[in-house]
This record gives structure tokens, C-alpha cells and sequence, in this order.
């Protein structure tokens, strides 16, 4: 019979609890080497031509989509395609910077659920040796 000291508190059995924390863990290393993968191809300086490229070309394709004709063509400067390039040349950086560090706090975060749940898979292993000698 479940203790009822504390009538407010949800009772969970303790199996359950088990295989969610052994489900769990795998998942929760997956997602963390997942998280490195991504660090690593953000860091990565030979990662960034590759977006370059393909943000260049899809500015190309949409300018090319408004402007079939080319008639609307003179109606922006010459030099708009170099601005535009400088532009995404100073803020890939600092994106980069962003996701890098957003991708530092999951890791934390994703650390602190697995260090957690070890805790309780092995404070439940205790709990069954200690139930076991009795």
C-alpha cells in the first residue's frame, strides 16, 4: 500500500520513473553530440562559403524572379550586390557568434537533465540494494 504521509504529493512508480531515465539518457547523449556537430560546423571558417554561396545565389534567383525583364534593373545602384555581400560578410560573424553561444547554454542545460537523471537512476539502484538486504 503507498505511504500517504504526504497526500499531495502525486505517487509514481518507481518503475516508470526507471525506464523514462533509461530512455531518456540515450536521447539526452544524442542531442548533446548533435549540439557538438552543429558547434563544430558553425566554428568551422571552410563551413561558411558553402552559406555564403548559397545566400548569394538565392538573392540572385529572387532578384531574378521580380525582375524577369530586367527593365527594373537600373533602378537599383550597381553596387548593390557588393553592399549587400560586405553587409552579410559583418554579420555572419556575429550570427555565428550567436548560435555558437546558444548552442553552449543547451549544452549546459542539456548536462545539468543528464547528471540529474543519473542521479536518480542510480540513487533508484541504491534504494533496491539497500531493499534487497533487508
Amino acid at each position: 500500500m503507498p505511504d500517504d504521509s504526504k497526500p499531495d504529493q502525486p505517487q509514481i512508480n518507481e518503475d516508470v520513473l526507471k525506464n523514462f531515465i533509461l530512455v531518456a539518457l540515450p536521447w539526452i547523449c544524442f542531442q548533446s553530440h548533435i549540439l557538438e556537430i552543429a558547434k563544430k560546423s558553425i566554428t568551422d571558417a571552410s563551413a561558411i562559403k558553402p552559406t555564403e554561396n548559397f545566400a548569394f545565389g538565392e538573392l540572385q534567383a529572387l532578384r531574378m524572379i521580380l525582375n524577369r525583364s530586367g527593365s527594373r534593373k537600373n533602378l537599383v545602384d550597381g553596387d548593390f550586390e557588393k553592399r549587400v555581400e560586405a553587409a552579410y560578410k559583418e554579420l555572419f560573424p556575429k550570427v555565428a557568434s550567436a548560435s555558437v553561444q546558444f548552442i553552449e547554454a543547451q549544452e549546459i542545460i542539456l548536462k545539468s537533465i543528464s547528471d540529474a537523471l543519473n542521479a536518480l537512476r542510480k540513487g533508484d539502484k541504491a534504494n533496491d540494494h539497500l531493499k534487497n538486504r533487508d
